[in-house]
């Protein structure tokens, strides 16, 4: 609406200081307040030039016809040009043949000012005239067109960045999600199997039962120390020091929650052990953790586990179980089987290789190449 105020203000003082007095016009019996409120019907109409260019467009340049036609010296330019600016800018480039039809207000003008000068300059004056309108009249409808193109770029821009968002949060779900499983799963399943340890010697061994069930509660409790130090890497309101990820360093504490379990787990390691990455050390905690969880699940207590970690210029972490006859009753159900998906784009993530699969001899094997760093 201000705009349209504008144009209408500023076209009738162009009218006022192009050699015209309004008090002195009265072309087709048309007083001053007359003529003012005629040129205010073609700005007026510019409220909607966004709503319906097109539609406005074609008012603005009858009124520019009408009022160049029928009024001496009235040359209603901004409002036609404002519209072949919005034309532009808010409709296709189809729409670029509205410069030909906004030109014709202003060839009457330019045919009206040659026929003011001399008969041998006419023709120049004509096409010197006609030829600036219509390159004024084009390089509005262009800029109007590049504004467009701008804010195609914009928009473009900011749906690149909502996509962006949207696809940075879930792949932290997707994370946060592999980190649960990876936590909850191993102590679960250690958990599931000493309390069905403990239910079937109550009677019978009641020490062992009780030791089994202080087991358990020492699982929990490490579980949910973990849990809080996962969710602490992510709780930007907390002024504490963001908890470091597991690592190799935590391989002790997670291979004794495992022997206490009823697996017998040996571990060694060969070479010098190097400088890991924490993403790295972490993609190889959750190798043991993973594969191990595995074992108690698919084997279950009195089985056996070896851990072993290969320095070389890579680390090599292996883990191999002896297997069962028989998947034990008490851990067929104890999680959805995602964790070696997870664990291998984890792997993947920092570099490394990852395999896995049944030993010929019984068993499973699973083992992943890191890299180490520089």
């Amino acid at each position: 609406m201000w705009a349209a105020l504008a144009v209408w203000v500023l076209d009738v003082a162009f009218f006022s200081t192009a050699g015209t007095n309004l008090s002195q016009v009265g072309a087709g019996d048309l007083s001053p307040l007359g003529l003012i409120g005629f040129a205010a019907l073609g700005a007026a109409a510019l409220i909607w030039r966004r709503r319906a260019p097109l539609l406005v467009f074609g008012i603005v340049w009858l009124h520019a016809m009408v009022g160049t036609t029928l009024i001496a010296g009235y040359q209603p330019v901004l409002p036609v040009l404002v519209m072949v600016y919005t034309m532009g800018a808010y409709r296709p480039v189809t729409h670029a043949w509205v410069i030909g039809p906004a030109v014709l207000p202003f060839a009457v003008e330019a045919v009206n000012e040659a026929w003011k000068s001399t008969s041998d300059r006419r023709v120049l004056v004509f096409l010197g005239l006609l030829g600036f309108f219509t390159l004024l009249t084009a390089g509005i409808w262009a800029l109007g067109n590049r504004v467009a193109a701008s804010r195609r770029r914009l928009e473009e821009s900011q749906r690149l960045r909502r996509v962006e968002a949207e696809l940075a949060v879930a792949h932290e779900r997707a994370r946060i999600s592999r980190e649960l499983h990876d936590i909850v799963a191993h102590t679960v399943t250690v958990m599931v199997l000493q309390a069905a340890g403990a239910q079937r010697i109550l009677t019978k061994d009641p020490e062992r039962a009780e030791q089994a069930l202080g087991q358990v509660a020492e699982l929990g409790r490490a579980a949910m120390n973990e849990l809080r130090r996962m969710v602490s890497l992510h709780d930007d309101s907390s002024d504490a020091a963001p908890a470091q990820p597991p690592g190799l360093d935590d391989l002790p504490e997670l291979l004794d929650r495992v022997r206490g379990g009823g697996i017998e787990v040996n571990f060694a390691e060969e070479g010098r052990r190097r400088r890991l990455d924490p993403s790295v050390g972490l993609a190889a905690y959750r190798a043991v953790q993973e594969a191990l969880t595995n074992t108690a699940k698919h084997a279950g207590p009195g089985t056996s586990a070896d851990v072993r970690l290969v320095w070389t210029d890579d680390l090599l972490v292996e883990v191999t179980d002896a297997g069962a006859e028989a998947i034990p009753a008490t851990s067929t159900d104890l999680y959805g089987g995602n964790g070696l998906i997870g664990l291998r784009e984890r792997v993947g993530v920092v570099g490394g290789r990852f395999d896995s699969g049944p030993r010929d001899g019984g068993g499973f094997r699973l083992a992943v190449s890191l890299p180490v760093a520089a």
